[in-house]
């Protein structure tokens, strides 16, 4: 509850501040100042109105009770309205407020109106930092420290009596509906408006950083880097983080920006089907639009077409409009997306979408996970826990779902009638899942079981039954959550389990982490750049719903014996460190000598590698580094076919498996693992017109590479020796040393 206090109310809305004298015997027609602040800076609020008014200032205070999640009241928007502008007490409580929020966006988007939100919003921050201060474009205005002494208090009343000086008209004046009623105001097509959710938190940070993209180009106040030019964003993130909420209460909290309507297109249904029954929906809802406007929407008439009609109408009304499509599926080209955004420039284009992959069509805002505090506040919204134990279990919870607002809210119903403690005891308990959508609230009671959806259901997009990389990959990354996997790590692993060969590891992951990312699956890594994890919850719905257990179990010991793996890591273009050397234990050859397969799989294998550039000396300037890079990398190829030959015609016990491993893991790998993605990176760059090996050549890094290609030589000759003692002849030294 937001507590304030009534300092002054005469019949109904006509309102008299005692100390203004010079107007205490009418009804005040406007007030000079509408003081806004959070109930847990009451009596700063109250210091700073009395100062005002000593300097001549009509001054609206309020401390009514207000529903936290509720609008404002009708005597509190009729105030707003009659006010010439709005002084926000912008201390860290006040963003948590909503109340506050709905008072301060009903004052930024009246001055927005005007031409310059900063002339309507006055902002006094009691803090050290600015960093809660919302919207950005606030941070950039002037605005002053709370005062610390009296004289200090009274300059800061002067100066907002200079300002107010300034400004002539109400706020009401622009001709914005009563603030909490832009829903009402603002026609939604098509029908019916969206309601938001009563138990949404606010995402305050999220609903500015929308608002400022999308308005960016009326009024640029502040320049941001990598922004956009305005009039479009994308809101990003994986089902069920709440994009959708988000965006009706966007819709809702800043209807009065758009007078023209809000039009909102639902393409969820198409989720799981082929992009192009997306754009046939797409182009259903838009004849609906059509057909209540009264545009001409002939049957047959192209999207095209319809789009063209409906950007004339828009632009014939000539008001501002918000055009959201909800739920745009991953797999669209540039052309569908461009079909997608508002057909005039007067409508602001606002798309949802689980895809990382539309960076480029819109100002992308990720949404997160809702921290501690907020997710704290969810869970416990029917339940207030008893204890300081059922405290810390309630965040344990909060922690265990990884801020994901679907599935809490949901254990905030089961909180109901369980307490903390048993609920995360059957979270986490084998069987059946607790996280199950009981379908619309008014419906639950009567909802039959096997209608209810999994939460699961919904986070992984199929059932995970196959040894496809795209299946595989997200079991990798479910494994190791929440540790993040690097697309190295990934490719190290994924070139170590059947039924892949290792150089088709690179290419089947990129092309698995695309997809994944287009799913909304991944989360990137904010440290370490091409590294990612999955939500806490998506790993959970992969270990508990997966249908091949022993895949991931084969697959769990993988990861963790490349995780276990001294491999090197990168850090961007910086030189990577070179690999430390590895013992090699002395080979510990049978009594009875090697078998002539296994001979021959030694011979076969020195000879392969004897030829490569490892082992022959590369010229500070001869060859090229890709075909030295291509050159090793088949050698995986050659080691797996050698295995595979001896372990199907030798019986054991054999060497040979033990020094492909060391050939294969320890000594190729960190090589190949450093320098292929560093290479293609540099490749990546080549302009047109220049052949590959000149653009090779004027790498920064290409001296560093073939300095650690020397290094490799050592090795890799101690393993041809060892292949050669295994098989009885040296290629490396064909005369022998008997024979010099």
């Amino acid at each position: 509850m937001l507590a304030r206090r009534h300092e002054f109310l005469r019949e109904g809305l006509s309102m008299v501040p005692p100390a203004a004298s010079d107007c205490a015997s009418a009804p005040v027609a406007v007030w000079d100042v509408f003081l806004s602040y959070s109930r847990t800076d009451a009596d700063k609020a109250r210091s700073l109105a009395r100062a005002l008014r000593s300097r001549g200032l009509r001054v609206f205070l309020d401390d009514m009770a207000v529903d936290d999640f509720a609008s404002i009241t009708a005597s509190i928007s009729d105030a707003l309205a009659r006010s010439k502008v709005l002084l926000a007490l912008y201390s860290a409580d006040y963003p948590r407020r909503r109340a506050c929020q709905w008072e301060l966006t009903y004052a930024y988007l009246a001055g927005q109106r005007k031409g310059d939100p900063r002339s309507r919003v006055l902002v006094i921050n009691p803090e050290r930092s600015v960093d809660h201060v919302q919207p950005v474009e606030l941070r950039d205005a002037r605005h002053w420290n709370w005062p610390t002494v009296p004289d200090a208090l009274r300059r800061l009343a002067e100066q907002v009596a200079a300002h107010v000086t300034g400004v002539e008209s109400p706020l009401g004046s622009v001709g914005l509906p009563a603030t909490g009623s832009e829903a009402a105001s603002t026609p939604w097509l098509p029908a019916p408006a969206r309601s938001g959710s009563v138990r949404f938190t606010d995402r305050l940070a999220e609903q500015w950083r929308i608002h400022s993209a999308l308005v960016r180009h009326r009024a640029p106040l502040v320049a941001q880097p990598g922004s956009g030019s305005g009039r479009t964003a994308q809101l990003r993130g994986m089902p069920g983080i709440g994009k959708s909420v988000l965006a009706q209460e966007y819709a809702l909290r800043f209807g009065s920006a758009y007078p023209g309507g809000v039009y909102w297109f639902d393409l969820h249904r198409t989720q799981s089907s082929l992009p192009t029954t997306a754009m046939e929906v797409y182009a259903e809802q838009v004849a609906v639009v059509c057909h209540a406007l009264g545009v001409d929407h002939t049957d047959g008439t192209s999207l095209v077409r319809l789009l063209s009609r409906l950007a004339i109408h828009l632009g014939e009304h000539g008001m501002p409009c918000l055009w959201v499509v909800d739920g745009v599926p991953d797999g669209l080209n540039q052309e569908e997306l461009q079909l997608l955004h508002g057909p005039h420039l007067l409508a602001s284009t606002l798309l949802t979408t689980r895809s990382f992959r539309y960076g480029s069509s819109a100002e992308a805002i990720d949404v997160p996970p809702l921290s501690d505090a907020d997710g704290y506040r969810l869970i416990t919204a029917r339940r207030t826990p008893g204890s300081d134990v059922e405290k810390a279990t309630a965040l344990a919870l909060v922690h265990d779902v990884g801020g994901h607002p679907h599935a809490l809210d949901l254990l905030s119903d089961l909180a109901d009638t369980s307490d903390f403690s048993g609920l995360r005891n059957r979270l986490h308990a084998a069987g059946t899942d607790i996280l199950v959508s009981p379908g619309p609230p008014l419906a639950r009671s009567s909802t039959p079981e096997h209608t209810r959806i999994a939460l699961a259901a919904t986070l992984l997009t199929r059932p995970l039954s196959g040894k496809g990389p795209v299946d595989d990959v997200l079991r990798f990354f479910a494994l190791a959550s929440p540790t993040p996997l690097s697309q190295t790590v990934l490719e190290n692993a994924v070139a170590s389990v059947d039924p892949y060969d290792p150089w088709e590891a690179g290419p089947a992951v990129s092309d698995a982490l695309a997809t994944l990312l287009g799913s909304g699956a991944l989360l990137p890594d904010p440290i370490v750049p091409r590294s990612w994890t999955v939500h806490a919850l998506l790993a959970r719905a992969v270990r508990r719903h997966d249908e091949d257990t022993a895949r991931q179990e084969d697959l769990r010991q993988v990861l963790l014996h490349t995780l276990a793996a001294p491999l090197t890591r990168t850090s961007g273009d910086s030189l990577p460190p070179r690999p430390a050397p590895m013992p090699f234990p002395p080979l510990d050859l049978p009594r009875s000598g090697p078998g002539p397969v296994e001979r021959a799989a030694a011979f076969d294998l020195q000879v392969e590698l004897v030829t490569r550039v490892g082992v022959q000396p590369l010229g500070p300037e001869d060859g090229s580094l890709r075909e030295a890079l291509t050159s090793l990398h088949s050698l995986f190829a050659t080691t797996r076919e050698v295995l595979h030959r001896v372990a199907a015609e030798s019986p054991p016990p054999l060497v040979i498996p033990r020094i492909a491993f060391v050939l294969a893991n320890q000594h190729l790998r960190p090589f190949l693992a450093t320098w292929h993605s560093a290479l293609r990176r540099h490749e990546d760059t080549c302009p047109p017109g220049r052949s590959a090996l000149e653009h090779e050549q004027l790498w920064s890094r290409a001296a560093d590479m073939r300095a650690q290609l020397a290094d490799l030589r050592e090795p890799l000759t101690s393993t041809a020796e060892e292949l050669a003692a295994l098989c009885g002849i040296d290629l490396l030294h064909p005369a022998g040393p008997e024979n010099k």
